[in-house]
C-alpha cells in the first residue's frame, strides 16, 4: 500500500521550510543530515532572511520554488503554522506536486489545549484537501539510508562510510528521545548500524503505526521491524495488521504504559491511549509478535534477526571459558523457562574432552561446557565447531573473558573464518567477548564481519528465548497451513 508515502522514503526534492544558518537550531541539523547522508536530489532551504544556508540557495516560502517538491520538513514555531498552510494551499493550487507534510515542530494536538488541537486540525484539513500525507506533528523525522533520506535533527554519529549501507532493520517509535537513541545506540557498536528505514511518528495525526506497517510489509529490504509504542486508538486494527506481517517478518515491540501510572505518562506525552497491557500481551503472544521488556533487549533482538539464522529448536548449549559467567548463563538461560540445555552425543563429549585441557568440565551438567581459562585460540574454535555439529544443538551461546595471554584479534579472526557466511552455518551463535574496551578491537573485527557481538551472555539468552519462541509461532503456523491445505 502507498497512499503516497513512497515520496516519504524517496522524495523527488525536499523542501525545509524554517531552514536555519545557526548551528544550534533543529534547521540547520535538518540540512546538514540531508547534505551528509549525500541525498541525491535538489533541496530547498526556506527562510525568509538568509539568501543561503550550508550553500544552498534560499527560498522565503514553498510557493517561490520551481522545480517539483514531494517532500516539505516543517520546523518552524507551531504558531506559523497556518501562514505556511496557506502558502502550500496556494502551491497546491498552481503546481499539484507535493506529496507528504513531515512535522517535526511540536505545541500541536499533544498539548491537549484549544490552540495546539485547533493548529493541528488546520495542518492536517489542509493536507487532506490535496491528499498529502502528514508525518507527525510532534515527531523528529525519517531516515531512509539506501535512498539517502534523511530528514530529522538530531546527531546520528553514524560515521560517513556507513551512511547509505543496506541494512535489514526498519524502526518505528512514538517518542522522538528513543528514536533518536536508537540512532545513536546502533552508531556506537563496535561496527554501527545502519537503519534501513526509521520512522518516528510523534502524534500520529494522519500517517501512523498501521499505514507504516503496511508499507514495510511490501517493503523487500526491511528484514525485521522494530517498534516503540505507547499507544493506539484501534488496538484491534493494529493487532490484526502486526499478526499478519508477522507470518512474514519478525516485529520486535517496546511496548510502554505497562503500568497505570505509565500509561497515563504515555497519554500526556503523545496523547495516546496505551490500552490494556494484558489484552496487548496477550495478542503479542498469540500471534507471534515478540515484546521486549528493556530497550537494551530491543536492540540486540532486532539485530539478532537481521544477522542470524533462526534456531530449528530451543535447545542452546553454552560454551564459555570461564566458570563464573558459565553459571550465570545458566542460570539466566533456565530462569527464562522456555530454553533447555541439550544432551549431546557422547562422540561430541568425547570430542571435546580430547581438545580441551585436562582441567576443562564437559556436560557437567548437560548443555555446558567449560573450557577452562587456558584454553588457546584453537580450542574455543575447535570446541565450538564441535559442538555446532551435533544435531542436538539448535543453537550456541560463547563466552570468552580474555585473559592477557590470549590474542583477542587472532581469536576473531579464526571465529569469522568459522563462522563467515559461505560455510552456511545454520545455528545462531551468540558471541560473548568481555569486557569492555580491552576487547573492542576484538568485536570490530566480528561486527565488520556480520558476527553480533554482545558483552553481557545473559542479553544473548533473552535473544535466543525470543528468536526460539519466533521460529515455533513459524512452525506451528505451518502446521496449521498443512492441515488446512
Amino acid at each position: 500500500m502507498d497512499n503516497n508515502l513512497n515520496a516519504l522514503f524517496n522524495p523527488e526534492n525536499i523542501a525545509v521550510v524554517g531552514a536555519s544558518s545557526n548551528p544550534t537550531k533543529a534547521g540547520y541539523t535538518i540540512l546538514k543530515n540531508l547534505i551528509e547522508i549525500e541525498y541525491p536530489k535538489k533541496i530547498f532551504p526556506i527562510n525568509v532572511t538568509k539568501n543561503k544556508i550550508l550553500g544552498l540557495n534560499c527560498y522565503k516560502k514553498v510557493s517561490d520554488i520551481e522545480d517539483t517538491v514531494e517532500l516539505v520538513v516543517l520546523i518552524t514555531p507551531s504558531e506559523m503554522i497556518y501562514s505556511i498552510m496557506d502558502d502550500i494551499n496556494k502551491r497546491m493550487m498552481q503546481r499539484n506536486d507535493i506529496k507528504v507534510i513531515v512535522c517535526a515542530a511540536a505545541n500541536f494536538g499533544e498539548t491537549r489545549t484549544e490552540e495546539g488541537i485547533r493548529r493541528q486540525n488546520y495542518l492536517i484539513d489542509t493536507a487532506r484537501k490535496y491528499c498529502i500525507r502528514v508525518l507527525g506533528p510532534n515527531c523528529i523525522g525519517v531516515i531512509d539510508n539506501i535512498n539517502r533520506v534523511d530528514t530529522t535533527f538530531v546527531e546520528t554519529l553514524l560515521p560517513k562510510e556507513t551512511r547509505g549501507r543496506r541494512g535489514g532493520i526498519s524502526f518505528i517509535s512514538q517518542s522522538g528521545s528513543v528514536a533518536s537513541s536508537i540512532l545513536m545506540e546502533g552508531a556506537s557498536q563496535p561496527f554501527p548500524i545502519s537503519i534501513n528505514k526509521f520512522v518516528s511518528i510523534g502524534n500520529m495525526a494522519d500517517v501512523d503505526f498501521v499505514d507504516i506497517l503496511e508499507y514495510l510489509e511490501e517493503d523487500s529490504d526491511t528484514k525485521v521491524i522494530g517498534i516503540y509504542m505507547e499507544g493506539y486508538s484501534d488496538g484491534k486494527k493494529l493487532i490484526s495488521t502486526m499478526a499478519r506481517i508477522a507470518k512474514k517478518k519478525p516485529i520486535v515491540v517496546l511496548k510502554v504504559g505497562r503500568s497505570s501510572v505509565g500509561a497515563k505518562a504515555a497519554n500526556s506525552h503523545t496523547g495516546s491511549l496505551a490500552g490494556s497491557d494484558d489484552v496487548y500481551s496477550a495478542a503479542f503472544k498469540q500471534y507471534g509478535i515478540i515484546r521486549a521488556y528493556s530497550f537494551e533487549e530491543l536492540m540486540d533482538t532486532m539485530q539478532a534477526f537481521n544477522s542470524l539464522p533462526l534456531p530449528n529448536d530451543n535447545n542452546v548449549f553454552i560454551l564459555s571459558q570461564t566458570g563464573g559467567f558459565g553459571i550465570y548463563s545458566t542460570d539466566a538461560l533456565l530462569d527464562e523457562g522456555s530454553l533447555n540445555m541439550p544432551v549431546v552425543s557422547d562422540k561430541t563429549k568425547k570430542n571435546l574432552m580430547e581438545l580441551l585441557p585436562d582441567m576443562a568440565s564437559v556436560c557437567i551438567p548437560e548443555g555446558y561446557a567449560d573450557i577452562t581459562v587456558s584454553a588457546t585460540v584453537k580450542q574455543h574454535v575447535e570446541s565450538l565447531r564441535i559442538v555446532l555439529e551435533d544435531d542436538n544443538v539448535g543453537s550456541v551461546i560463547f563466552i570468552t573473558v580474555v585473559p592477557t595471554f590470549l590474542p583477542s584479534k587472532e581469536l576473531a579472526s579464526e571465529l569469522v573464518k568459522l563462522l563467515k557466511k559461505e560455510n552456511n552455518v545454520k545455528k545462531p551463535v551468540l558471541i560473548n567477548i568481555m569486557s569492555g574496551n580491552y576487547v573492542w578491537e576484538s568485536r570490530v573485527i566480528l561486527e565488520k564481519n556480520g558476527i553480533r557481538t554482545y558483552s553481557n551472555p545473559a542479553r544473548s539468552v533473552k535473544v535466543l528465548k525470543n528468536m526460539s519462541e519466533y521460529a515455533l509461532y513459524l512452525k506451528d503456523i505451518k502446521k496449521e497451513e498443512e492441515v488446512n491445505g
